[in-house]
């Protein structure tokens, strides 16, 4: 049997498309899966200092937060800040590969938007580039929705939101 753990492991020793469709199928099939990943309590939790009980928290929005950039990064501060820095580590690698792997599915122009699994993601991949959004707005391309995001210094990028808005 093929864990969710195996499927990160497997995209892990080699991002490509191969191992990134199972995972990301695997994700989006998971219980608790939602394209609106929300991370408030979480957010609460970490800045009472309520580590361990923020790590709780992310654990439960588990399998449905695998491979959110968000949430690995989260998990990633509550376990360092609890003293478990190899844990973290590891976390924080799992973040940046999530950041890889959407990358990895285009360029952001709106020919090839980059592909996500969550709304997070979006403003995770603007967030890494040192991008600040402004504007959002879906666009219907025939059988395909595409979110437009603009940003403050003018940059234009878009991402496919075909599986979240079907979802």
């Amino acid at each position: 049997m093929t864990t969710y753990a195996d499927l990160v492991s497997a995209y892990l020793d080699d991002p490509g498309p191969d191992a990134l469709g199972p995972l990301r199928r695997a994700v989006r099939g998971s219980a608790g899966f939602t394209p609106d990943l929300d991370l408030d309590e979480a957010d609460r939790l970490l800045a009472e200092g309520s580590y361990a009980a923020a790590t709780a928290e992310l654990q439960r929005a588990m399998p449905g937060a695998i491979f959110s950039p968000s949430a690995h990064l989260r998990m990633a501060a509550a376990l360092e800040r609890s003293g478990d820095e190899r844990s973290a580590a590891r976390e924080r690698q799992v973040a940046r590969a999530a950041l890889r792997s959407i990358r990895s599915t285009g360029d952001g122009s709106e020919q090839r938007p980059w592909s996500v699994l969550r709304i997070n993601d979006e403003y995770d991949m603007l967030r890494a580039m040192g991008k600040t959004p402004v504007r959002q707005s879906l666009l219907r391309r025939g059988a395909r929705d595409v979110d437009r995001h603009e940003t403050t210094d003018g940059g234009v990028y878009h991402f496919d939101a075909t599986q979240l808005v079907a979802h």
